[in-house]
C-alpha cells in the first residue's frame, strides 16, 4: 500500500543512530491470527523500534524497526489493514505503480502459504537509492505485508530476508492504541506506550520463547496489594489477570500473561492510582489473545 511503502522509504534513507532504551520492567502479549488489532511477525535480533512518522496516517497496525550494519541503515515495515482488493489486484497495481516511478529490477514470485493464505514476494530497487523486498498475504480480509529495506550495493541481512517469512504466524505486534504514542526505540518484539497528551501512565508488552520450567500464569512477585487476580478463557487460550496497587499506593497496575504458539507474553499498564483506567488501554492488555485460534 502507498502508506506502507512511503514510511518505509522514509525509514530506510534516516541514518541518525538510535540508542538502546533498556526497559525498567518487561511485560507483554501474545500472537493472533490477522486481526485488526495488530500484526503477527517475529523481529530479528538487533532491529530496535522506531516511531511511527506523524505524517503518515494509516488505515490498521503500522509498525517499524530498524538497525546500522558498518554506518547503513536496514530497516523493516509490517502493517495489517483492511484489503481493499484481492492479492493478485494489488500486486498488479503496486507492479503498475513501479513502472511510473522508473523502478528496476522488479520481480515478482508465488510466496508460498502464509495462514493456509497465498503470498506473494515482491522485489525492486531504485537506482544509487534503496533496494526493497516485500512479502504480501491477503488473510481474514486482512491485507499483510512486510517489508525490508537496504541501500543498493550494499548486502542484504539475511536475517531480516528470513524474517518476513514470519508474516502472519510470529510474534504478535500490537496496534499503537488510540491516545497513545510507541516509545523508541525499544529491543526487538518489546513495545511500549505513554500517553500522546502527557503523563506518567505506561503500557508495555514483552515476548519470549516458553521455557518449560516456567509459567506465565505464576503469581506474580514483588511487593503490592493484589486487588483480582484470575484465570480466564481468551480466544484459543487461557490468560491469568491481576490487578495490583503499588506498595506506596501511588500506582495501579493491570496484567495480563499466557502463553500461545511457543512463546509466553505478558502485559502491563501502569497508571496513577488517582487515574481512570483508559478503555484503550485496558483492551490492548487482551488483544493478544482474543482472537487466536489454534495453529493450522
Amino acid at each position: 500500500m502507498a502508506a506502507h511503502r512511503t514510511a518505509l522509504a522514509r525509514f530506510a534513507r534516516s541514518s541518525r543512530p538510535r540508542a538502546l532504551a533498556l526497559a525498567a520492567a518487561a511485560f507483554v502479549l501474545l500472537p493472533l491470527a490477522a486481526s485488526a488489532e495488530g500484526v503477527e511477525f517475529t523481529v530479528p535480533d538487533h532491529y530496535l523500534v522506531l516511531p511511527n512518522p506523524p505524517s503518515v496516517s494509516f488505515p490498521g497496525t503500522y509498525r517499524a524497526w530498524a538497525r546500522n550494519v558498518d554506518g547503513v541503515r536496514h530497516s523493516i515495515v509490517v502493517s495489517s489493514s483492511p484489503a481493499t482488493r484481492d492479492l493478485d489486484a494489488e500486486i498488479d497495481t503496486t507492479v503498475a505503480s513501479l513502472a511510473g516511478r522508473h523502478a528496476v529490477d522488479v520481480a515478482r514470485s508465488e510466496g508460498g502459504l502464509l495462514c493456509g493464505m497465498p503470498s506473494v514476494r515482491l522485489s525492486y530497487a531504485y537506482p544509487n537509492q534503496l533496494t526493497y523486498v516485500y512479502r504480501y498475504a491477503v488473510v481474514a480480509d486482512r491485507m499483510l505485508i512486510a517489508s525490508y529495506a537496504h541501500p543498493v550495493g550494499t548486502p542484504a541481512d539475511p536475517t531480516a530476508l528470513s524474517s518476513l517469512d514470519t508474516l502472519c504466524s510470529g510474534i504478535h505486534q500490537p496496534r499503537t492504541p488510540p491516545g497513545w504514542t510507541i516509545t523508541s526505540p525499544y529491543p526487538p518484539n518489546v513495545s511500549a506506550w505513554t500517553p500522546t497528551a502527557g503523563g506518567s501512565a505506561l503500557l508495555m508488552q514483552t515476548a519470549r520463547l516458553t521455557k518449560r520450567d516456567e509459567s506465565p500464569l505464576a503469581p506474580l512477585s514483588g511487593s503490592g496489594t493484589v486487588l483480582t487476580t484470575s484465570v480466564q478463557p481468551c480466544g484459543a487460550t487461557v490468560i491469568r489477570r491481576s490487578t495490583v496497587k503499588s506498595a506506596d499506593g501511588a500506582n495501579v497496575l493491570e496484567y495480563a500473561a499466557g502463553t500461545a504458539y511457543s512463546y509466553d507474553y505478558y502485559v502491563v499498564y501502569k497508571r496513577p492510582a488517582a487515574e481512570t483506567a483508559d478503555a484503550n488501554a485496558m483492551a490492548l492488555l487482551t488483544s493478544f489473545c482474543e482472537k487466536t485460534i489454534p495453529p493450522s
